[in-house]
């Protein structure tokens, strides 16, 4: 049960910080890179406190749209040919394979597969009150970003049994070049700051075709029920 629910967790928190592998791409031309990600959430207490987490990853991606995410102790293969999500455990040894959605009703493969992630208002009956903001234009690492701001709010009353209206905030600063968010800032009341960021992007051709298959002495146990749906671009 606890890799059941971590394979959807896993997939829930790639969405939820901007960095959702894309699949299904076929209609744009997918820029093959690495990158670093950095992603670093703060909290701060009402005492004034302040709690500062953080979390370094290695992504890969192909010409065909497959990614590879790689942290300490899990790693995350999107397969955009063949249409499966993979977990792997290093500490176990593990894998889950899992089917994305099939290709949508009028024969396309589904242009991105990202967790199902709720908004919490919606999730425990709230009613939720959305903004975008367009941010225009500026230059990240060297490559030109179109920022593009969400605001939710959750109104006062709601099933959270909050008094005042918390809203949420998110800015994603897009490279349409490298098809990446090359900077997502989160800013919710709940949850504190989480601003992830990518880094010493490369472009250059990657070598290693087995980055995007199990390992030798993987042993494949069950995935939980799918929850990965086709959602929107950015």
């Amino acid at each position: 049960m606890h890799v059941m629910k971590r394979f959807t967790l896993t997939l829930a928190a790639l969405t939820g910080l901007g960095i959702a592998p894309l699949i299904g791409q076929t209609s744009l031309q997918i820029v093959p890179l690495s990158a670093d990600i950095d992603v670093v959430n703060v909290r701060t207490l009402s005492d004034g406190n302040t709690l500062r987490q953080e979390r370094k990853m290695k992504f890969y991606r192909r010409a065909d749209g497959s990614t590879r995410l790689e942290e300490p102790n899990r790693v995350v293969i999107v397969d955009n040919d063949a249409q499966t999500v993979t977990v792997l455990d290093p500490i176990s040894k593990t894998a889950q394979v899992q089917a994305t959605p099939m290709a949508s009703t009028n024969g396309r493969k589904p242009v991105a597969a990202q967790a199902q992630l709720q908004v919490a208002g919606s999730s425990l009956g709230g009613s939720n009150i959305s903004s975008k903001t367009d941010l225009g234009v500026k230059v990240i690492a060297g490559y030109s970003v179109h920022g593009v701001q969400q605001s939710t709010t959750i109104p006062a009353n709601s099933a959270l049994g909050n008094t005042a209206p918390i809203t949420k905030m998110i800015q994603v600063w897009r490279s349409s070049d490298l098809q990446l968010p090359l900077l997502t800032v989160i800013n919710d009341p709940l949850g504190g700051t989480t601003t992830s960021r990518y880094e010493n992007v490369s472009t250059s051709p990657q070598s290693d075709s087995n980055r995007f298959t199990v390992p030798a002495g993987y042993k494949a146990v069950p995935a939980p029920q799918s929850r990965v749906i086709a959602s929107q671009t950015n």
